[in-house]
């Protein structure tokens, strides 16, 4: 352990050190007696002293590390071992437990009265380091208004349940501070700071789990006793109009919410399992769409291809790929690049998932008979100029749909498929003549999404073989040496997972003669050796290590999304 650090006066440190001057400390002094702030921040805010030559002072007089907390890999366990209330009266943060003692970053480490409470409350000795207040401050509700807050709604839950029965509290939880609501609020606002896509309510034996899917990845987020589960699906039924008498048979509903001033749309599922119902929450940022194709991260010559496809008259063109790879964010940015009062626009939709101006938008119901093959017919007679088909899935949808992009309609759809090549085929396997698909199709596009890289934690991989280098260098058509690959090592930012966002890879192929001749000959491998001649096509692996050899995913990623493509 370091050795105690002495009593001392930071202004006194500073102009013995020269770093400020005797008159300036006095102004700093005067403007701390006004604000009641710590000495340290006065200078900062006041501009006398930038807050990293500041801190970098303290680290280096005090022989003590600076710890930058964008950079450092955080354990929130360990961090919620200290009260709220003392992390922001003393600016400090538990860092790492190194056995004996616990390394805690400070704002003042010069505070030695801090040092001590500190010590006391974790009940261990305490290693002091240098860390920004303003970076502290920043990151302080992550941990204690995040998923600790949701947590607590949970325990007050259970709580009032051991008081009242589930239909009780569903009177109550109309009034706005009741605990379901304070519990389902918290979860809500926590899963669009980390930015997740999807909350999973799952109900276990003995407690109830909540899992976020943030970047296509699981994250266990909450547990909390079972029996508050009754009462949290119940609500939920209520917001999205669902029956909560129901619990044997899966439902389906929607219901908007605003959090921290954003409007969000949240689709609602239910399904009865071994004890209750899971429940899974899709979070819909309205802003999503209405994104162009140039923020969706696609390569130049691809963008410039796939934007002159949507504005062909007629033909279709197909988005492929499995369920979560973004296919209906392209198609809706394909929507709004020629979305305008000139053109008349329907989409068919299972489920409608954003509202889209100017566009008649049509969701499916199958219990009622309403499918994707009898709503089409029925748009065809509406005299739109383009048709959003939100996803090929038979014979008859699939024959309506070329139909309709032989007579002059722009039809814009999607298919489940692993590869571009293969959705051409897919639609020969459905039953259709080849020839039919072949004068139709105008452009096929499949797509992934891989997390990319934290920029706060970004850092070299340097475990990468000179054989694997040197394989993805004749894949990428470069020399071993100009490779450079990175990955994160983990950060408070990304929630010590290493990415933070994602960005889609998409390999795209228009249909000219050459491919139309191959589909006729029913040759898949005949279309890929065509589809390489066209400058803006490359497979999905090759368009995924392009990114990692630019820093942006990195090779553990490229590998879990491209698993199965071998080309």
């Amino acid at each position: 352990m370091a050795a105690r650090l002495k009593k001392i006066r930071l202004g006194d440190l500073l102009v013995q050190n020269a770093v400020i001057s005797p008159i300036q400390l006095e102004q700093a002094l005067s403007l701390q007696k006004a604000s009641g702030h710590k000495l340290g921040r006065v200078l900062v805010e006041s501009g006398t002293l930038a807050e990293s030559t500041l801190l970098n002072f303290l680290a280096t007089q005090l022989n003590i590390p600076f710890i930058d907390l964008a950079q450092f890999r955080i354990d929130a366990a360990l961090v919620r071992r200290l009260p709220e209330t003392f992390a922001r009266r003393f600016r400090a943060l538990p860092l790492q437990d190194q056995g004996g003692a616990i390394l805690v970053g400070l704002s003042d480490p010069t505070d030695i009265y801090a040092q001590d409470e500190l010590s006391r409350l974790l009940g261990k000795p305490v290693e002091p380091a240098v860390i920004s207040e303003a970076s502290l401050l920043e990151l302080l509700p992550r941990f204690y208004k995040g998923t600790s807050q949701a947590a607590g709604f949970a325990e007050e839950l259970k709580q009032d349940l051991a008081a009242s029965t589930p239909d009780e509290l569903l009177t109550e939880s109309s009034v706005e501070d009741a605990p379901v609501v304070r519990f389902l609020n918290a979860l809500l606002k926590d899963a669009v700071r980390m930015k997740a896509s999807d909350v999973h309510i799952e109900p276990d034996a003995k407690l109830l789990r909540v899992r976020f899917r943030v970047d296509g990845v699981m994250h266990e987020q909450v547990t909390g006793e079972a029996r508050i589960g009754a009462s949290v699906t119940s609500k939920l039924k209520l917001m999205a109009n669902l029956d909560i008498a129901e619990r044997r048979l899966p439902q389906d509903g929607r219901f908007n919410i605003s959090i921290e001033g954003r409007a969000y749309d949240i689709r609602m599922s239910t399904l009865p399992v071994r004890f209750g119902e899971s429940i899974v929450l899709r979070l819909l940022d309205q802003s999503s769409a209405r994104r162009r194709f140039h923020e969706l991260g696609m390569a130049p010559d691809v963008e410039a291809v796939l934007e002159h496809l949507v504005r062909q008259p007629h033909g279709l063109l197909l988005v492929t790929g499995p369920t979560g790879s973004g296919k209906t964010t392209t198609l809706y940015a394909g929507l709004n690049e020629i979305n305008s009062v000139e053109k008349k626009i329907i989409t068919v939709e299972d489920p409608v998932e954003y509202q889209l101006e100017l566009v008649n938008q049509v969701q499916v119901n199958a219990r009622i008979g309403l499918d994707f093959a009898l709503v089409l017919r029925s748009v065809l007679r509406q005299d739109p100029d383009v048709v959003m088909v939100g996803e090929i899935r038979d014979l008859e949808t699939a024959q309506i749909a070329l139909r309709a992009a032989l007579t002059g309609h722009l039809v814009l759809s999607t298919l489940h498929t692993n590869d571009a090549a293969s959705s051409l085929t897919r639609l020969v396997d459905l039953g259709l003549e080849p020839f039919v698909v072949g004068s139709s199709a105008i452009g096929v596009m499949a797509q992934r999404l891989v997390r990319r890289i934290c920029p706060q934690c970004k850092t070299e991989d340097t475990e990468v073989s000179e054989a694997a280098r040197a394989q993805f260098a004749g894949q990428l058509g470069k020399t071993p040496g100009e490779l450079r690959f990175h990955k994160g090592r983990g950060c408070l930012a990304c929630n010590n997972t290493g990415y933070q966002g994602r960005q889609g890879i998409h390999e795209l192929i228009r249909v000219d003669a050459t491919v139309r001749a191959a589909l006729e000959a029913g040759n898949r491998q005949a279309i890929v050796d065509a589809a390489l001649k066209q400058p803006q096509y490359r497979p999905l692996r090759i368009a995924a290590l392009r990114l990692a050899s630019e820093g942006v995913t990195s090779l553990a990623e490229v590998a879990r999304v491209t698993a199965e493509m071998d080309h």
